[in-house]
């Protein structure tokens, strides 16, 4: 009897068995179906909105989340999720699922925050856009914070074969988006920051053609209201207007700025710039002035940009319309030689002008103007044409963490820096203008982990010159800001800073005249420019290599400065002998655009234009 009992029980067992091996089956076939549908409702909806087709988009976007997440439902109860092997599964299979919901939410959010949008109309259409977009805005970014989790987890180990393949495909499919889901959580948090009531910015519009570290002079400033009443431009003014600060800050490193202290005008001093705005706004506070939430920046360059997306744009004081193609010449010939006679503050009437018009233009975006201009100015913050600071220290963080508060802020294992800045802070005024400049760092790594450095400094400014005394030479005072520890061990670049910035500064004055051509070096030892391990990922960068056993590495940053012209770099790593180069990689910080790198041997080099910040991670194996 009792042997017939375990018959009976075994007997059930592989019946049972059987039977949720074939429900498993069935459930794993509806899932894959399911999910594939999804893929393609997802993909075509994609293309309707590439093609201008949002009602077809939205309706692909609802119909993929739908098959998502009856896809995700067939996932069976949460207790399987913690068996061998195939909770593992489990977890992937949802992890895509999830994705593909949250996805196609995003998606469709998207859609109907642009159909929404084209039914606003009227004078303050971007100020009535913003109050109209929170809802579907935050449930975007929301969305995108998940969708970016869910991400970071991907990984194809252990997984049978065509769920490897789905979690392959996913990761090559979202690989574009790296940049945008790194920056989600931080996005969510501005995004709320903003919508939580009415904060009011400084608005500074700087003229790079006199170069500051921040990116130029700022000639006007504005007092601008965003949050979830919209967009206001309270006032726009000559920055001479402004009395002057009560403080009486020195000018920082001895220097003379045409005037005994810190003028509010000139406290764009420092490269980093929430340093400079924490100084901007203490000489702010003690003009009794409005209380601010914070300071925005902009510069020529992003009014440029600007301009190719509005179109010409006239004021009473130019005869000329301002074009993208004309603007910084133009606009500084006015200033500096049309109206001269008028005084400091006459001159600036066409800088105020100019800078209202474009404003009000913001305010009244045409339905094929909206996209084109928030890319412009995406792609303006990206390049530090635009720099953001608030005095709300959460806000602050997430600005830091989406690459918009033009700080000095290199990730987790970098072993060296580079930030090199130049002002025009003695006469010709508009001495930038035509100057062109290159960076050419030169690195041997050292068997004991430094690394012996030479940076040499380009300047070439052109003989032509169309703002006669305003422009007959280059009178550069430049400051190379380094990694903690570095020390100078030579060059031209002699004058060593205590900066603010708390980095290892030097500096020197120089000047280059019209069609002249000057170069100065700097010659410095990095102590801990190796390090063992492998760098650590940067969000929204590629990971580390995939074989980091033994590896040592080399992580370099180097910052822009913005300025009217690409500065153009080059870089070279000599590795010690002996030593192996494992890989190498280098990207544009903000927009994670891959840059080619070159491996000869025992030397990796790379060169580029500065358009944003670079990093670089050279991985190497001892012997």
């Amino acid at each position: 009897m009792k042997r017939a009992a375990w018959w009976i029980v075994a007997a059930v067992v592989v019946v049972a068995v059987i039977a949720v091996g074939w429900w498993g089956y069935r459930q794993a076939k509806d899932f894959e179906a399911l999910a594939r549908a999804g893929k393609a409702d997802a993909s075509a909806a994609l293309k309707s909105l590439e093609g201008g087709d949002t009602a077809a988009a939205l309706a692909g976007f609802d119909k993929a989340r739908d098959e998502f997440s009856r896809a995700r439902d067939l996932l069976g109860p949460s207790w399987l999720r913690g068996t061998w092997w195939l909770g593992d599964q489990l977890d992937a299979a949802d992890d895509l699922a999830t994705i593909g919901v949250e996805g196609s939410t995003a998606g469709a959010e998207g859609v109907r925050l642009l159909d929404e949008a084209s039914a606003v109309t009227g004078p303050d259409r971007l100020g009535r856009l913003l109050t109209l977009a929170r809802p579907r805005l935050d449930a975007s970014l929301t969305s995108l914070t998940v969708v970016a989790g869910r991400y970071d987890r991907l990984s194809a180990d252990g997984l049978v074969g065509p769920l490897a393949e789905a979690v392959t495909d996913a990761r090559d499919r979202l690989a574009p988006l790296r940049p945008l889901l790194a920056r989600s959580d931080a996005l969510l948090g501005l995004e709320r920051y903003l919508y939580s009531g009415q904060h009011r910015f400084i608005l500074l519009a700087q003229n790079n053609a006199q170069l500051r570290p921040t990116g130029g002079l700022p000639g006007t400033y504005g007092l601008v209201e965003i949050g979830p009443d919209g967009l206001r431009l309270d006032t726009f003014a000559d920055i001479y207007t402004l009395p002057n600060d009560t403080l009486n800050l020195p000018i920082p490193d001895g220097r003379q700025v045409n005037s005994r202290h810190l003028f509010f005008r000139a406290a764009g001093w420092w490269m980093d710039f929430p340093t400079s705005a924490d100084v901007m706004l203490r000489l702010w506070g003690s003009m009794d002035q409005p209380q601010v939430d914070g300071i925005i920046a902009i510069d020529l360059p992003t009014i440029r940009d600007l301009l190719k997306v509005f179109g010409p744009i006239r004021v009473p004081e130019s005869d000329t319309a301002f074009t993208a193609e004309n603007l910084i010449e133009r606009l500084n010939y006015v200033v500096q030689v049309e109206l001269s006679g008028q005084g400091l503050d006459g001159k600036k009437t066409a800088v105020v002008s100019l800078a209202r018009t474009v404003m009000e233009r913001l305010l009244r975006l045409g339905d094929d103007e909206f996209l084109p201009t928030m890319e412009s100015l995406a792609s303006s913050a990206n390049d530090k044409h635009i720099q953001l600071y608030v005095t709300d220290p959460d806000a602050q963080a997430d600005l830091v963490a989406a690459g918009w508060s033009g700080a000095l802020n290199p990730p987790a294992d970098t072993t060296d820096l580079l930030a090199v800045s130049n002002a025009v802070i003695a006469p010709p005024a508009k001495g930038n203008l035509d100057v062109a400049k290159a960076l050419d760092y030169a690195v041997t790594l050292n068997d004991d982990g430094s690394a012996d450095t030479r940076l040499t400094l380009d300047y070439r400014k052109s003989a032509r010159n169309v703002l006669g005394r305003f422009n007959t030479q280059f009178s550069n005072y430049v400051r190379v800001h380094r990694a903690a520890g570095t020390t100078r061990t030579g060059g031209a670049v002699d004058e060593s800073l205590t900066d603010a910035t708390g980095l290892p500064t030097f500096a020197r004055s120089l000047d280059v005249g019209l069609g002249e051509h000057v170069t100065t070096d700097l010659r410095s030892h990095v102590p801990d420019a190796v390090r063992a391990g492998a760098a650590a990922p940067v969000p929204g960068l590629s990971g580390p290599v995939p074989d980091a056993t033994g590896a040592w590495h080399y992580r370099l940053v180097v910052a822009r400065q913005a300025d009217l012209v690409d500065t153009g770099l080059s870089v070279s790593v000599q590795v010690p002998k002996g030593w192996a180069v494992v890989a190498s990689t280098a990207w544009l910080r903000n927009s994670a655009e891959v840059l080619p790198t070159t491996v000869a041997g025992d030397r990796v080099t790379l060169a580029t234009p500065l358009s944003q910040d670079v990093l670089l991670d050279v991985t190497l194996r001892r012997p």
